[in-house]
């Protein structure tokens, strides 16, 4: 017979409510079986063995690369006003909080993956199901912007996130070159493994920036890889106003 996993959970008596399995679930402490749940509602044998584990530092891995860029590129977000494309459970929204950001939009095209707690904290405005070449605009121009989407280059994002910012906004964005390269003969079961391949693709980013009105300002390999190993970037970009 099966159940859904918060329902499971209450009856376990492992968490008291609906809302407490929601928290647990998205923040990545609940596994099923030693694999971690995916969704509260997800379907699971009554006797299957549920385990919640200590919680994270942060609510998503993604947070330790952001906290690593702030700190090397020395950007402030205090009181400012940011944007998260691509916010998933929101690692890179809580590491702008902690840093004393004003307000962060939190743009994902998926539902229900942002954490509980930064939900209903007052300074996210939760935009899921959003793609942000859709938008034209915010309420307000943002002071900073993070990027951390996945399936597309930056290429088709960063012009949509350039109607979003002012003009002198900090820009940092996480650059995957397994969605950067266009030859799938370049992967290898989803992952750039050659050093060169991907510091050729990091170099013919650079190029587009650079030719679209970008400053590349400062860049980093991320302090921690990406999903299967792919070896990630992090880089610091302003926008060019026309005339400049």
């Amino acid at each position: 017979m099966k159940k859904r996993l918060d329902t499971v959970l209450i009856e376990f008596g492992t968490i008291a409510d609906a809302r407490e399995a929601f928290t647990m679930v998205t923040e990545g402490r609940v596994f099923i079986n030693g694999q971690k749940a995916v969704s509260p509602a997800q379907m699971v044998d009554t006797n299957v063995k549920v385990e919640i584990r200590e919680g994270r530092k942060y609510v998503g891995r993604g947070a330790l690369k952001i906290e690593a860029a702030i700190q090397k590129f020395g950007i402030d977000v205090s009181g400012k006003i940011c944007v998260d494309v691509g916010a998933a459970t929101g690692g890179f929204t809580e590491v702008l909080l902690k840093h004393g950001a004003k307000k962060v939009y939190a743009i994902d095209t998926a539902r229900g993956k942002l954490a509980l707690k930064l939900r209903e904290d007052p300074r996210v405005v939760v935009m899921e199901r959003t793609d942000v070449r859709d938008l034209r605009e915010l309420p307000e121009a943002a002071d900073v912007a993070v990027i951390d989407i996945s399936l597309l280059p930056l290429e088709e994002i960063l012009p949509s996130v350039k109607r979003l910012i002012k003009t002198s906004t900090s820009v940092v964005a996480l650059f995957k070159p397994q969605y950067e390269t266009r030859d799938p003969k370049l992967l290898r079961h989803g992952i750039v493994k050659d050093d060169a391949t991907r510091k050729a693709l990091l170099k013919e980013f650079v190029a587009w920036a650079e030719a679209s009105d970008w400053s590349i300002q400062e860049l980093m390999e991320s302090p921690i890889q990406g999903m299967g190993g792919n070896k990630e970037y992090l880089l610091y970009l302003e926008p060019i106003s026309r005339g400049e």
